[in-house]
């Protein structure tokens, strides 16, 4: 701001020194002397506003008027010097009022763009603490529904009839789905912090824990659950919990939607990271469904996936999770012939800056 206020100082000096200047009068004043003070004028305008134009215009007028009385003889063209001095003003004044007005416009189109962001941001706030807090709400009670109902189911109230049994086992079975709606709907509401705890993390140790997490579906599914995990796999930083929740929706899918044959988590060492895969020998999906299916709210078509329900948002929040950890997920699948998920983790120094 500064060095601009000086370059039409320098301006209005300089052309006013030409203006008296006993050589170079003759010449500039027959010539181009007027156009020359249009630069500092209009500089001034683009720069500083209306203020700036009625200063440097003032200032012209000052070095030029005593120019023009100097040499007054009432001509033609003394005349239409004072109409030069009066164009100038009215340029300066112009042009410094059409840039405030631009610059008020662009000020006021930037301050409703940070409201309505900060808005949209509150919004966000607001939504996310609500699903929160109605989440945990909702899954408080229905977990002791659940384990009451695995009491009654043992038999701890008394010998119960076939019939019996069977009404309580559909009542874990729904319990447990709206358990993990409402686990999914908190993993969404936490995406939104976008925070990362990170810690050295075993491999080896996650998909195990994953593996006794997953075992009431691997019973139901009497599917083979094989582990293929190389070993002296070395220890990731990162993120234990969202990595976790990552494997533990992949494995979940795997065994949901495999009627027979096997499920196959493997682990192995890939670039600078460790690249996880979860295969199975299920419905498999359709190449045009392939990028539907990391989409929120999104599920393939099939009777399959409409018997076991759920409402498209494991494989959204296994995507969205993956951007925070800054790995990568692949999926490979035949339709009837099963699916492969592959995961890249980070090995984890800079897992703010790694990419792949």
């Amino acid at each position: 701001m500064k060095i601009k206020k000086v370059i039409i100082a320098v301006l209005v000096v300089l052309i006013t020194f030409l203006h008296y200047g006993t050589e170079m009068s003759r010449i500039y004043y027959h010539i181009f002397y007027r156009e020359l003070y249009f630069l500092p004028l209009i500089l001034a305008g683009f720069w500083f506003g209306l203020r700036g134009g009625v200063v440097t215009s003032f200032s012209v007028t000052a070095f030029y008027l005593p120019f023009v009385l100097l040499h007054w003889q009432g001509s033609p063209d003394d005349f239409d010097k004072i109409l030069q001095i009066l164009l100038f003003n009215i340029v300066a004044v112009g042009l410094g009022y059409v840039s405030d007005r631009e610059k008020a416009e662009e000020k006021a189109k930037i301050d409703a763009e940070r409201q309505a962001r900060e808005q949209a941001e509150s919004a966000d706030r607001l939504k996310s603490d609500f699903l929160s807090v109605i989440s945990h709400e909702l899954r408080t009670p229905l977990v002791s529904i659940i384990g009451y109902n695995e009491l009654l189911i043992d038999g701890i109230a008394g010998k119960l009839t076939e019939e019996q049994i069977d009404a309580l086992k559909k009542i874990d079975t729904n319990s447990k789905k709206l358990l993990d709606l409402i686990n999914s709907i908190i993993e969404l509401s936490r995406l939104e912090a976008k925070s990362v705890e990170i810690k050295e993390v075993s491999i080896p140790d996650v998909i195990k824990e994953v593996e006794a997490e997953t075992k009431s579906l691997q019973e139901q599914s009497s599917l083979n659950f094989v582990l293929r995990i190389e070993t002296d796999l070395p220890t990731l930083l990162t993120d234990p919990g969202k990595l976790k929740v990552v494997l533990k929706n992949l494995v979940s899918n795997a065994l949901k939607f495999t009627k027979k044959g096997n499920v196959i988590v493997g682990a192995h060492r890939q670039n600078r990271g460790i690249e996880i895969s979860v295969t199975d020998t299920g419905i498999g999906i359709a190449p045009e469904a392939l990028q539907l299916v990391f989409e929120p709210f999104r599920q393939v078509e099939s009777p399959l996936i409409r018997q076991h329900g759920g409402v498209g948002l494991g494989l959204y929040i296994v995507k969205r999770l993956l951007e925070i950890l800054h790995g990568t997920i692949k999926v490979e699948s035949e339709v009837g012939r099963g699916s492969t998920f592959r995961i890249w983790i980070p090995s984890g120094e800079n897992i703010g800056k790694v990419r792949r």
